[in-house]
This record gives C-alpha cells, structure tokens and sequence, in this order.
C-alpha cells in the first residue's frame, strides 16, 4: 500500500478485515481528513482521490458511507453529499441526516433554547473582539456555536497566544462547550461530540465493522467507540487512541481506495462462490 503505516504495520490486514465484513460502515471526518485544509472553510473539498473512493464504496452492497464533521449540515448536504447518499453528523454530533437508510429515517432537528442562544451571541461577540485585535483570523458561525480560526493570521508567531486568550475568554461564559484544534478554537452551547454521532450510526446501519478516520481532537471522541473489531485511522500526527496512522488526507485516499477495491472484489468472489 503506498500510504503504508510504519507505526502500525497491522493496517493493511485492518483494511482487509474490514472489506470482508458483512455489513460495512466507512466514517469518516471531512477537514484535515478527507479534504486538505484551506485558508477559506468556504473552499474545502475532498481530494478527487478520496471522493472517487467514496464514490466506489457507496456503490457496494451493505457498505454505509458516512461523514461526521464540525460543520454545519447544510454545508455538508450543500456540499459535501449533494446527493444526499451518505449518513451526515454536523455540529460534532449536534445534527443528524439518516436520509440514506431510507424513508424510515429521521433527522435530528437542532432548536436552541432560549438561554442558548444568549450564550451563542455572547459567545460570538467575544470571537468577533478577538479578530479585531488579530488581523487575518476569522470567525465562523455554526448552529450551535462560534469558532475562532487562526490559520490566516497576518502574523503566524501569535496564533497559540491568541488561541490561548480566546480559550481564557470562552471559558468566562457558563455553560459553553470549549474545544481547542489545530489553529481553531470551536465553542457549542450544545453538549453533542462526535461520539454521539458514530454511535448512533453504528446502531441505526447495524454494521459488523465500522471503519473510522480522523486527524483532530474532536474525533477522539468518536475513536473510543469503536470497538475491538474496528478500525481506527489518525491522520496526521497528535495523541490518539487510533490503532494506525497515516500522514495526510492523501494517503488516506489511498487507503480508502485499496479499501473499496478489496471489498468490491469480496463481494465479486462472495457471489461466484455462492
């Protein structure tokens, strides 16, 4: 494989177990892990490579694609799965989109009370000072929160200092969900983690392997659901409970793809033996 793992020599046998699987479920983050990072959130994409391995994967029988992300639904149903044939967590968990299991499926709807959404205009106020007194970064509004980027900073040697300051101001409000990541510091007012949202995709597809990657903080939660027949992926470096570990969103392809092509050809010798 080219993306081989040197930490983690297992993770070709990893990929082979999970082909063979039954019933199949691919999660998977979208920034840092599918898509490179970009200046403007706005341009995100997922690398060709790894679309066309999801492309490939969602066309297998009993395979669930599914991508869980910090972001808001409406830029992943807009984006990320226009054609709406994906399972979709957005706001860490906050939004749920079950629409490819079928007309039985239910969306999570996402209301914020009354309270919160004091917090989140409070919340708010204090990013946008923070980016008045850091030229270059950026504030970002979510449903149910305001994250402070740093990646753009005119001048880079400040960015942990204005992070930290930012997480010190965040930290003044009750009640908000604080969530440092690589140049990003995200608040929520709502209390959902990426865990939530893999552990109900895990129960509603019933999958007998569930394959998860991701390369922030915020995915650890949902790397310890998995269980001991799953397959964890880090990607990039950080502290992780992840059994394997890849260096970039392109390699990651990598894996995806040798993913799907080892499954479609289980399935092809499935049938022929049948």
């Amino acid at each position: 494989m080219d993306a081989h793992d040197d930490r983690h020599p297992g993770l070709e046998d990893a990929i082979a177990g999970a082909a063979a699987a039954d019933v199949l479920l691919v999660a998977l983050d979208f920034d840092g892990t599918l898509a490179p990072f970009t200046d403007d959130p706005a341009d995100s994409r997922a690398l060709p490579e790894a679309q066309g391995a999801l492309e490939d994967l969602l066309a297998l029988d009993r395979t669930y694609v599914a991508v869980i992300s910090g972001r808001p639904m409406r830029f992943l149903r807009s984006v990320v799965d226009p054609e709406g044939r994906m399972l979709l967590s957005g706001s860490h968990g906050a939004e749920l989109h079950l629409d490819a299991l079928g007309d039985a499926a239910a969306d999570t709807e996402l209301e914020l009370s009354p309270a919160q959404q004091e917090l989140l205009a409070k919340a708010t106020a204090l990013v946008e000072g923070q980016v008045r007194r850091y030229p270059g970064s950026k504030l970002e509004l979510k449903p149910t929160g305001a994250a402070f980027h740093t990646r753009t900073m005119d001048d880079p040697s400040l960015c942990a200092r204005a992070e930290e300051e930012m997480i010190e101001a965040f930290g003044r409000l009750d009640g908000l969900k604080i969530t440092p990541g690589q140049y990003v510091v995200e608040s929520s007012v709502h209390s959902a983690t990426k865990g939530e949202g893999i552990t109900a995709f895990m129960q509603a597809t019933g999958a007998d392997v569930t394959l998860f990657a991701g390369d922030d903080v915020t995915d650890e939660n949902a790397m310890r659901e998995l269980g001991p027949a799953d397959v964890g992926i880090k990607v990039g470096g950080g502290e992780t409970t992840a059994g394997h570990r890849v260096a970039s969103p392109a390699h990651l392809a990598t894996v995806l793809a040798r993913l799907a092509d080892e499954r479609r050809r289980a399935g092809e010798s499935g049938r022929s033996g049948g």
